[in-house]
């Protein structure tokens, strides 16, 4: 996540695991993640799964997959970040079947935003991309600016929007009759964010009331922007190669960050799940 200009670093090992299919009772799914720490001095981006190698836990409580992104330049991203998936992690594991998962997922996001501004008191934060697979269906959560996209019948669809000024303004052109994007796009701050994790009094963000249906072929991308924010929409649609396994898709992102060379570039996570009979 970009907000403050930094120093160039020298690039420290990444990694890309890969982790095993498993199988539900109709769609099977195969996910991998990849983290690296860019040019950047720390790793500030976290990461998890639940009940990702558990057969009979997918089959009763879904598959959680999260990416966040702790905020640059303030106070304890790492520990926003890592905060954040924890406590999802946690909440994830008290939902209850029988009632709305959309607004146990959204209430969870609160409660990890309240956590992270108990420890910084809004002095520092986190983004967030929360999926939760639940028999052949999608939810998701999305705080700021990271990214979630779904590769679909050829096409590559953005699931969530960017919480920042620009696109705030955009909204507010928008809402004012004009498509006019040159205030938003020159203003300075464009990139800093509007909303977050850890903010004082999180009012609202990206949740999905009506979950989406999870098809065959479907590969689903949830990444923070330093993937996101560095490759182009075009690049990412060749890397999510429908005839490759997860793990080789994020090699694929990998190298490409790598050709990029991006001077200043930023800790770069993504999680790629793959669905499939």
């Amino acid at each position: 996540m970009w907000l403050f200009s930094r120093r160039k670093h020298q690039a420290e090992p990444r990694t890309v695991t890969p982790v095993k299919a498993f199988k539900a009772d109709c769609l099977s799914y195969q996910a991998a993640n990849l983290q690296g720490i860019g040019k950047r001095s720390n790793q500030e981006d976290s990461f998890g799964f639940a009940n990702v190698l558990d057969v009979t836990k997918i089959k009763n409580k879904g598959l959680l997959a999260i990416v966040t992104d702790g905020m640059g330049g303030m106070k304890g991203g790492k520990l926003a970040s890592d905060t954040a998936v924890a406590s999802l992690r946690n909440d994830f594991e008290a939902f209850d079947y029988s009632l709305d998962l959309a607004e146990q997922l959204e209430q969870s996001v609160f409660s990890a935003s309240e956590r992270i501004y108990g420890l910084l008191g809004g002095d520092g934060g986190s983004t967030l991309i929360a999926c939760l697979f639940y028999k052949e269906k999608l939810y998701f959560a999305s705080v700021g600016d990271s990214y979630l996209m779904l590769k679909r019948n050829g096409h590559l669809i953005h699931l969530n929007r960017k919480h920042n000024v620009m696109y705030d303004e955009y909204l507010n052109a928008v809402s004012r009759g004009s498509l006019d994007k040159t205030d938003a796009e020159s203003d300075p701050e464009k990139h800093a964010l509007t909303r977050f994790l850890g903010m004082d009094e999180l009012e609202d963000f990206d949740i999905s009331r009506r979950p989406l249906p999870v098809l065959d072929g479907d590969v689903f991308l949830l990444c923070s922007d330093g993937v996101g924010g560095v490759l182009s929409e075009q690049c990412i649609f060749d890397c999510l190669n429908n005839n490759t396994a997860p793990a080789q898709m994020c090699e694929q992102l990998e190298q490409n960050i790598l050709i990029t060379n991006k001077r200043y570039q930023d800790n770069y996570t993504a999680l790629v799940v793959k669905c499939e009979y």
